[in-house]
This record gives structure tokens, C-alpha cells and sequence, in this order.
């Protein structure tokens, strides 16, 4: 409710004054980002066949490199790129969740939940045990620079990947559903056992 309450407050202070104008800049980047993706994805429908999710993060890495060039784009960019972090996980993983489950097909969720146990589990288990042993063994961090327990919560938060574009470009690939429900499926039960070991380690680190 806090988190909620602040950002109305701060849509609130965008409204006043020159903020309107700062709402409409705010307005007009996913705008323009939905007519660019509506439209790659209309262009792999054709002869060319390009596939949109890697054409998509092309466009924005150059967006992001040279927003400075790009006039009031550029700008509107920018102010979405001050969003505060907790709005992005009241936005954006709600969506990205629901759309998962959403589309999942239970019958095959069902078959594969032995597999998709298995990498939500142990599979997040080993992930974060190997980026800790890399940043404390491989890259030589020692204990004043990053202690093993800070070293895990970097391993929990990278682990718990969303492969939305990964199910996306497998879907356009023609690849076995059950796979994709797989894919998909970890991905639903990732976040449930990443946050649990982030708590854990977090508590850990900060003694």
C-alpha cells in the first residue's frame, strides 16, 4: 500500500505544473515501443522471416546508447528509465506471470511437473552455487570486497531468470510445445524458490 501510495503521489506532482508535459513524454515511449514491436512482428509473418525478440533488443540498445539524439524520445526514455523499482515489480511481474500461467497447458504442466520441479529446485540450487563460486573462486573476490553470503544473494537474484523471449522465439521456431511448457513452467516456480534463499542469504549477509 506504501509503494502504491507513492507513486500516485508522484504521478501527482507530475500533473502539477510542468509535469503534464513530462506524462505525455512518459506516455509516448511504450506507445512507440508497441507500434515497433507490433510491426517487427508483422515483418517476420512475411518472406524475410526476421525474428522479432533479437530485432527488439537491437533497437533498444541502440535507443539506450544514443537516447540523447533521439529529441523528445529520447526524453521520454529517459524518464522511464528514473521508475522506481518497486513499480516495475507491480507492473510488469503480475503481467508476465499471469500471461505464463495464462497460456501454460495444464495436461502437459501436468506430465512435466517431475522436470520442471527439478530445475525450479536443484536446477536454482546449482545456478546460484556456481555464480557464487565465480565471483569468490574465479574472479577472486575476497571478504572485504564480497563475502560468500553476499556472493549467493548476487546468485539468487540472477538465477531466477523470465525466458519470455526465449518461449517466444522457440514458439516461432516450431519447437515441441512440451518443451516450451517446461521452459515456461520453471519459470512460474523459479521466483517462489529464488526469493526464499534470497531472504535466507540477505539475513546472512547482513549478520
Amino acid at each position: 500500500r506504501k509503494i502504491i501510495f507513492y507513486q500516485m503521489s508522484s504521478m501527482t506532482r507530475l500533473l502539477s505544473g510542468d509535469g503534464t508535459a513530462q506524462v505525455a513524454e512518459i506516455i509516448l515511449f511504450p506507445v512507440l515501443g508497441l507500434i515497433i514491436g507490433s510491426f517487427m512482428r508483422e515483418l517476420h509473418k512475411t518472406k524475410l522471416k526476421i525474428p522479432y525478440t533479437p530485432i527488439l533488443l537491437v533497437v533498444g540498445l541502440i535507443g539506450g546508447a544514443f537516447w540523447d539524439h533521439f529529441g523528445t524520445i529520447g526524453r521520454s526514455s529517459l524518464h522511464l528509465s528514473d521508475i522506481d523499482p518497486h513499480g516495475i515489480l507491480l507492473i510488469f511481474v503480475p503481467i508476465l506471470v499471469f500471461e505464463s500461467a495464462f497460456n501454460a497447458d495444464f495436461h502437459i504442466f501436468k506430465r512435466a511437473l517431475y522436470q520442471i520441479l527439478l530445475l525450479a529446485g536443484p536446477g536454482i540450487g546449482i545456478s546460484f552455487l556456481l555464480v557464487a563460486v565465480v565471483m569468490k573462486v574465479i574472479l577472486g573476490y575476497d571478504d572485504d570486497e564480497m563475502s560468500w553470503e553476499a556472493a549467493l544473494v548476487l546468485g539468487t537474484m540472477v538465477s531466477a531468470t523470465d525466458p519470455v523471449a526465449v518461449v517466444a522465439l522457440l514458439k516461432e521456431l516450431g519447437a515441441p510445445h512440451s518443451f516450451s511448457t517446461i521452459i515456461e513452467g520453471e519459470s512460474l516456480l523459479n521466483d517462489g524458490t529464488a526469493i526464499v534463499f534470497f531472504s535466507i542469504f540477505l539475513k546472512l549477509a547482513e549478520g
